[in-house]
């Protein structure tokens, strides 16, 4: 038979249970209760973090080009084949396109792609090549013409005329697209643009004309 003592003192040993002791004697099946903006049943959906990265333009490098190891003059023009831009040796007797008057030395053409009417449904680069540059490396010059429309067709053909001369060993060959941005560039020996092909086509009283059923635009 149990006494008022007893009850009175183990009434005072529930009020002073530490909370560990409470939170062990938490029945496992309770949960707390869901906020109340969340519905019964519903699901609280946490927005995704996106990270946003902008890419910062980087300076170019001050690369000495005298240390850079040439590329084969065919792994050169087999690249440029892709963009469809086409270098030629050419004919030793022709001064079209301005390269008679380009001095003497070793004579390369370069065929540039058309350029697409602007189409407000087409996102692509109406004018992915803007122009060809060849520049003498270490020593030497390369003289240079300006772009010719074939045909006197604006937005047409285009073609360059380059005279490397004797005196320079090695040539940067770039690919430039619109502002100036670098689509493609290597060095190459100067004496192996040599091995670049003659164009297929026909001289005429008023220059070359291209066989360009050869040499796809696009």
């Amino acid at each position: 038979m149990f006494t008022r003592t007893s009850l009175l003192l183990g009434f005072a040993s529930v009020l002073t249970l530490s909370p560990a002791d409470a939170q062990r004697r938490t029945p496992r099946h309770h949960r707390p209760s869901p906020p109340a903006s969340v519905r019964p049943g519903s699901v609280a959906v946490v927005p995704p973090t996106v990270a946003t990265t902008e890419a910062i333009p980087q300076a170019r490098p001050n690369l000495d080009l005298g240390e850079v190891i040439p590329v084969p003059v065919s792994a050169v023009d087999g690249m440029m084949r892709r963009m469809r831009v086409f270098l030629f040796t050419a004919p030793p007797t022709s001064g079209a396109f301005g390269i008679g008057a380009l001095g003497r030395g070793r004579r390369i053409w370069a065929l540039l792609p058309s350029c697409r009417t602007t189409n407000p449904d087409d996102d692509r680069e109406p004018c992915p090549v803007d122009r060809v540059t060849v520049e003498a490396v270490m020593r030497g010059n390369v003289n240079a013409g300006t772009p010719t429309f074939l045909g006197g067709q604006a937005d047409g053909r285009r073609v360059q005329s380059f005279v490397v001369e004797d005196s320079a060993p090695r040539v940067r060959v770039r690919v430039l697209g619109p502002a100036n941005r670098v689509r493609y560039e290597a060095v190459v020996e100067a004496d192996r643009l040599a091995d670049l092909p003659p164009p297929e086509g026909a001289a005429t009283p008023a220059g070359f004309d291209f066989d360009l059923t050869r040499y796809p635009a696009r």
